[in-house]
């Protein structure tokens, strides 16, 4: 009895814990808008695999397609055979054996119909990579991608220099470099997207991450503030090109607070001056600073100075 209640509950744990996963293994059919793209007379073998494909068999049309490969080399449908078999291969997860085998139909078949839906699924694999999908390797290890998938972006938007989808290529590297504090790299992209690619539906997102990026370079008072000057100028080309988005994304706001650090940084120039017993070029720096940003607080900070600086320069005997 006791071996009875103890392999019933472990066959009650096994189904709880494969119970999510069970659409993987059903035979349904399911529908997949790239194999759409493929010929509608294909060879019987290639009709099977699509099937099989469509009945989430992957594996099995992975060794139909394999066969077929291997005996029809002089094809003329070969780039179709390709299609499929990186789509099978995608299907099982092995993300970059399958953008291996779009790649080859790229490199042998660049003509093609299928260059854009190609493409397509290239981006999607490196969407995946980004996303936290692994890259299988010798069955058994499992290792990150995401350099992987950046690499698949770039290659992408070289293929199809100028289309929507390199610039959704390039969109995807940039926010992933950003959102990793790779920021250098995401302005360099942000800037690629910005020059060349105007028309696209990612131009205005491009722009203001351009900005948003530059200003991200800032790192304090005690570093450079270059970028602040540059991430100004890339907020009021956002402003002038999205009038209406600006006033919703508060830009007025952030180029006030960006002239803040700004001034800050002046006022920290000028208080090391003023430490180290350089007078005149301190009172320089105030003087700039209550003329440059005379509602901040920074120039009541420097007026004050200045007062100090005056009231005892005229008690010297």
């Amino acid at each position: 009895m006791k071996n009875f209640a103890a392999f019933f509950l472990k066959n009650i744990i096994i189904l709880a814990f494969f119970a999510p996963f069970s659409g993987c293994f059903s035979s349904r059919k399911i529908s997949n808008p790239e194999i759409s793209s493929l010929s509608a007379n294909l060879p019987t073998e290639l009709q099977a695999a699509k099937t099989k494909l469509e009945q989430n068999k992957p594996k099995k049309a992975l060794k139909l397609l394999e066969k077929w490969i291997e005996n029809n080399q002089d094809s003329k449908v070969m780039d179709q055979g390709l299609f499929l078999k990186a789509q099978a291969l995608f299907n099982r997860k092995l993300y970059y054996q399958s953008y291996l085998v779009y790649e080859e139909l790229l490199d042998q078949h660049g003509s093609s119909e299928l260059f854009a839906p190609t493409l397509r699924q290239e981006v999607e694999i490196a969407r995946r990579f980004l996303s936290g999908a692994k890259r299988r390797v010798w069955k058994i290890f499992y290792f990150s991608a995401r350099t992987e998938g950046l690499t698949i972006l770039e290659r992408v938007a070289d293929r199809w220099p100028g289309s929507e989808l390199a610039a959704q290529a390039l969109m995807m590297q940039a926010n992933h470099q950003f959102s990793h504090k790779r920021y250098l790299e995401a302005q360099q992209t942000y800037e690629m997207l910005v020059k060349n690619y105007k028309f696209s539906s990612h131009y205005r997102e491009a722009l203001l991450k351009n900005a948003q990026v530059t200003h991200a370079l800032y790192r304090g008072c005690r570093y450079d503030t270059v970028c602040l000057h540059d991430a100004i100028i890339r907020y009021q080309a956002y402003r002038s090109a999205f009038p209406q988005e600006a006033t919703e994304d508060k830009i007025d706001a952030i180029i006030e607070n960006i002239k803040l650090d700004q001034a800050e940084k002046e006022h920290e120039i000028a208080d090391f001056y003023d430490r180290t017993g350089e007078k005149e070029a301190a009172q320089f720096y105030w003087n700039y600073i209550s003329r440059r940003w005379p509602d901040s607080k920074w120039a009541n900070l420097a007026q004050s100075n200045l007062n100090k600086f005056q009231e005892k320069e005229q008690t010297k005997p």
